[in-house]
């Protein structure tokens, strides 16, 4: 592989730095919000909180019919840089307009959200396209986790950007109302500003492989070699239990952190910058972690680090179930903290590893897909056990069963799949 330069090494990597405002962001600010401004009141009869798990099952349910389609697209044109900076500034420009948009147009609000979420989502797909024409074997675990832990850092100073503006409001003449949205156009201007490198680089050398004439037929050509139609599961290549395991996994993993935000806001009756202390203690221990669990990828195996993480994350949504004070979640906090970064940076190495040559869009938009359509399913049990229990984290046991089942799938693709 020829050297890359350091400075398209760097614009990768500030993609994950750029994004990952809007993940603070979002679960803090925004959901307070959602939940104590805009539907403060509810909305058709249902509570705030199941309005918020809905709005993010939508958004999910939007990625999962847009990626694959899309990414079968970018593989062909081999636009993959092109890709994610258009959607980054879509994803910028949604989350500016919820600086404008009034807290009354609570369907603009909405609207505003799932653009901004399917955007962040579709960015995700080809920044991790981008991972194999960077790095490969254990390089690729180092990069990863790397940007993982730029992510975290990223994500804690927009956040501290942002609430410095909410707790200076009176200075700047603002209202509660008006300093959070002022947040979010902090919001959409940190994604858009670190995003924008990535269009003066060049990542990597364009493919020669052969693809399909339309996206459809490429699409349905990759899907057949990962998952043969009319075979038995003996006859499913390693690449496709990975496929299995990694989309299971990210389901829980990307339904579990926002809802973990509206939990401790419903349940601990946390306010707003509360939440945001607790938001930036998982940024702080989950920077280390990432580079920790990295380490431990390229050293001992790729597998054997998902496994510590797993075990962390299914420790996690069991004890979540009891906690009862603010002291005991900020503690889940910690140790969420310590595997949140490390499960998604050794399982997005995995796939730039595995992804066959010219189809790495594609790889990562079904893994968009599925992770899309599991998360979307759980987020709607998650909604429905609120609504018919009346306990925010009744749902938490969806998502520890779901997680099981996933580290199950994953444990079958490891024969092959080995680090390189």
């Amino acid at each position: 592989m020829k050297r890359i330069p350091r400075s398209s090494v760097l614009a990768w990597i500030l993609l994950d730095w750029a994004a990952s405002g809007f993940s603070t962001i979002s679960i803090t600010l925004l959901v307070a919000y959602f939940d104590r401004i805009a539907f403060v009141d509810g909305r058709w009869g249902i509570p705030g909180g199941v309005l918020w798990a809905w709005t993010l099952a939508s958004a999910m349910l939007c990625s999962a019919f847009l990626s694959p389609l899309l990414s079968a697209w970018v593989d062909r044109r081999n636009f993959h840089q092109r890709a994610v900076v258009a959607t980054s500034c879509v994803g910028a420009a949604a989350s500016i307009s919820l600086a404008i948009i009034p807290p009354t147009s609570q369907l603009g609000i909405i609207a505003a959200i799932i653009v901004a979420t399917v955007a962040f989502d579709m960015a995700a797909i080809f920044t991790a396209s981008l991972l194999p024409r960077l790095a490969q074997g254990h390089a690729a675990d180092t990069l990863s986790s790397s940007g993982f832990a730029a992510g975290y850092a990223g994500g804690a100073i927009a956040l501290i950007l942002a609430t410095s503006l909410v707790a200076a409001r009176d200075t700047f003449g603002l209202s509660a109302t008006g300093a959070l949205q002022g947040s979010f156009a902090i919001m959409g201007v940190w994604w858009l500003l670190f995003s924008v490198p990535t269009a003066f680089v060049r990542i990597g050398e364009q493919s020669d492989n052969t693809h399909a004439g339309t996206s459809t037929a490429e699409l349905l050509t990759f899907l057949r070699t990962i998952f043969p139609i009319g075979k038995t599961t003996k006859n499913i290549p390693q690449l496709g239990w990975l496929m299995l395991g990694v989309v299971t996994i990210l389901g829980v993993v990307q339904t579990a952190i926002p809802q973990f935000s509206n939990v401790a806001l419903e349940t601990f009756h946390l306010e707003p910058p509360q939440l945001v202390q607790l938001v930036l203690l998982v940024q702080l221990v989950a920077l280390p972690g990432a580079i920790v669990i990295g380490w431990l990828s390229g050293l001992w195996s790729r597998h054997g680090a998902a496994n510590v993480c797993l075990a962390g994350w299914a420790l996690v949504l069991g004890l979540a179930w009891g906690i009862q004070s603010v002291p005991q979640l900020y503690a889940l906090a910690v140790l969420l903290a310590l595997v949140l970064g490390g499960i998604q940076s050794v399982l997005r190495a995995m796939l730039a590893v595995a992804a066959p040559p010219g189809h790495h869009a594609a790889t990562f938009g079904i893994m968009q897909v599925g992770t899309k359509l599991t998360g979307f399913v759980a987020s709607l049990i998650f909604g429905w056990a609120y609504m018919a229990s009346g306990i925010p984290r009744a749902g938490l046991v969806i998502l520890l069963v779901q997680l099981i089942l996933g580290w199950w799938l994953l444990s079958r693709a490891r024969p092959k799949v080995q680090n390189t």
